[in-house]
């Protein structure tokens, strides 16, 4: 009997201790309009019911693998590498994918061959639902832009413009940039973007794809300032070799840091660095999501 055709893309969830969202995370990645997915979670130590939950999932495009407690960046490394999609879609485990998502964005990239990842808008929730029908009455307003944005370079060194769970792109970028920097304690996602950025284009698409759970017990959360300022500080220097970025753009971390203390100092440098900020024309012929 020969082997089922690999999906078009794989829905990839980390997950550790995440017993009251997991459930529903799943469910809503398996209820794509897309038919070629897969959903991978990788458990990464999981000492609560997160195991039971998934196991529990009878549904053969789910694939739950379990490892012992090795990181965030060593977890999503080893998902994507067990993943069989020619796509990724990230997908927190604590966020809930509307049922279309996969298909826009995969419709997206598709048409898009130069695109090395896309984003989309989203929805924030400040109280976790257990699906996405239930999910009306704690909605804050709608996140995302009124048409397709193609980020500059030096737009996304300056500042992350993505939600990490609106996040798909091919599995081949992934690879040629060596996967996630498994040396990292956070920001993985926005080090990637910027080195993904050496071999193609970012797409900020309008649609809303994503229920955005600002979870203020989620993994980023619990780190402390210092570590995230020390950690994107040393993402960016980084980048900025990478990316063969202006002289100037080298000190933008540095002042930004500075800005904090002193918010005359921010203004200024918002009004200098404005122009990065406009997004820039597709180089390649524009086509609709």
């Amino acid at each position: 009997m020969s082997a089922a055709p690999p999906p078009a893309a794989s829905i990839v969830i980390t997950a550790y201790n995440a017993e009251h969202f997991i459930g529903a995370s799943v469910r809503a990645a398996l209820s794509q309009t897309c038919e070629s997915i897969e959903v991978v979670v990788l458990d990464d130590g999981s000492s609560d019911r997160t195991g039971d939950i998934c196991r529990a999932i009878d549904d053969p495009r789910l694939r739950y693998l379990r490892r012992p407690r090795i990181g965030r960046c060593r977890a999503l490394n080893e998902a994507v590498t067990a993943a069989r999609g020619t796509y990724i879609a990230i997908n927190d485990a604590d966020d809930l994918s509307f049922p279309h998502r996969v298909q826009y964005t995969l419709d997206f990239l598709r048409s898009h061959p130069e695109v090395a990842f896309a984003g989309t808008g989203f929805v924030v929730t400040e109280v976790f639902r257990d699906s996405i029908t239930h999910a009306g009455t704690s909605l804050h307003s709608d996140h995302g832009p009124a048409t397709t944005v193609w980020p500059s370079k030096q737009a996304v060194y300056r500042q992350n413009l993505f939600i990490n769970s609106t996040l798909m792109y091919p599995k081949s970028i992934w690879q040629r940039i060596g996967g996630y920097d498994e040396g990292l304690t956070n920001s993985e996602d926005y080090d990637f973007q910027l080195r993904a950025m050496q071999f193609g284009q970012a797409a900020l698409l309008p649609e809303k794809t994503v229920l955005w759970y600002t979870n203020p017990h989620g993994f980023f959360k619990q780190k402390s300032k210092r570590e995230h300022q020390r950690t994107i500080g040393s993402i960016k220097r980084r980048a900025h070799r990478l990316l063969g970025l202006p002289l100037w753009l080298k000190l933008y971390h540095p002042a930004w840091l500075v800005a904090q203390r002193y918010p005359r100092i921010a203004e200024a440098i918002n009004r200098v660095g404005s122009w990065s900020r406009r997004p820039v024309q597709n180089t390649a012929k524009a086509r609709s999501p």
